[in-house]
């Protein structure tokens, strides 16, 4: 059985992050050995005791409490300036190396390690480690993440597989993530057709949860330097948000359809406020919280959010700046949104076959239903890119 699994994705915030959860944990459910992870290639850090760590490996090593040592989860994250300086300089040296030595300590007793990727396929090529050329030195075969489409899809694929083929790396299969869930069925039969013809294995087919894609109360206030004028205990989880332009009655409105989001309403319309609190009083749910954008609510005011148990917060940007810099950031899942990962282990359990995987994996899939290296699918790569 190959000891290891390549995450690869289409592009950025494909959901490989998401997949690796679920896979790891329905995998250490089966695996004696028990499963581990590592990011080779990491582009984002986060501050973590006043250490700067890969952002995906530190995610899922808290999230899925795996008690990894992050030299070995997140061998090499990248900073400003890395290319350049590894450009003229050639450091830091001996990343393939130091790769390589992360994924055998990992995969020491048994343990089967998923790997994942970084963006693209291409992405490290600066460094001469693309992910296709990781896949290679690790020796692991790959599972590609597709966002849900068709002609789009199979497009994205003929041309990321196309690196992998040209490392000689397995492409076991892949996985449709994020499909619109009113077109699931027809998504199913159209790529499992296309697919199919060419004996490459769709592993799952993921619909779009908007629950999942939302972000908390907390990464909200952080995204936009909120502070908090009026914090609730035990209040209900919140998550996304709303814009409160229009009328206070259109706002109500939005409100009531949506009662656990936070709802960004500017300084200037305190009849926003207002109705919000009439609201409250009157019995109807929601906003998860109040955001004031570009200026405070009077001390009157702050009262009445307190009275009725309104989570109230305030940021100097305007309302515009903040509904467009919450509508351009992506969000990636954080450790303690413990209903958020228990969500996207179940999708995951539900809509990918990971019996199937480590089937595939193990070698007990008949040869008439193995992918082929070279086979059709390479045959069809050829004549795409030679014309």
């Amino acid at each position: 059985m190959s000891r290891g699994l390549y995450i690869a994705g289409a592009g950025k915030d494909a959901g490989k992050t998401t997949l690796s959860l679920g896979l790891l944990e329905e995998f250490r459910k089966v695996l004696p050995d028990g499963v581990a992870f590592t990011k080779p290639l990491g582009q984002k850090t986060t501050l973590v005791e006043g250490e700067q760590v890969g952002q995906d490996s530190w995610l899922v090593d808290s999230a899925l409490d795996m008690g990894l040592s992050l030299d070995n989860s997140a061998p090499f994250t990248t900073s400003r300036g890395a290319a350049s300086r590894f450009i003229k300089l050639g450091e830091p040296s001996d990343l393939p190396g130091r790769v390589r030595r992360a994924y055998k300590t990992l995969s020491r007793k048994g343990r089967m390690v998923v790997v994942e990727g970084t963006g693209h396929p291409g992405v490290g090529c600066v460094f001469d480690m693309s992910n296709a050329r990781v896949a290679k030195i690790l020796g692991t075969p790959v599972i590609l993440v597709l966002d849900g489409g068709i002609g789009s899809t199979i497009d994205r694929f003929s041309l990321c597989a196309s690196m992998f083929h040209e490392q000689d790396v397995q492409v076991l299969g892949v996985v449709i993530n994020r499909i619109i869930p009113g077109k699931v069925d027809s998504v199913k039969d159209l790529l499992g057709k296309w697919f199919g013809e060419r004996n490459i294995p769709v592993f799952g087919y993921i619909p779009y949860e908007d629950s999942i894609a939302r972000p908390s109360l907390g990464l909200i206030q952080k995204a936009l330097g909120a502070e908090a004028v009026v914090k609730i205990k035990n209040s209900t989880p919140v998550a996304g948000h709303l814009t409160a332009f229009g009328s206070a009655e259109e706002v109500l409105r939005q409100v009531g359809k949506n009662p656990r989001r936070s709802l960004l309403v500017d300084h200037t319309r305190p009849d926003i406020l207002d109705a919000l609190v009439v609201s409250r009083i009157s019995g109807e749910k929601g906003p998860g919280a109040v955001i004031v954008c570009g200026g405070e609510p009077d001390p009157r005011r702050v009262e009445a959010f307190k009275a009725t148990e309104i989570p109230l917060y305030v940021t100097s940007q305007d309302l515009e700046q903040s509904a467009g810099k919450l509508s351009q950031k992506i969000f990636k899942v954080e450790p303690h949104e413990e209903e958020k990962i228990r969500r996207i282990v179940e999708l995951v359990a539900t809509h990918v076959d990971t019996d199937s995987i480590l089937s595939y994996l193990s070698g007990e899939q008949s040869e008439d239903h193995r992918p082929k290296k070279p086979g059709r699918f390479k045959r069809f790569l050829r004549r795409i890119f030679k014309g």
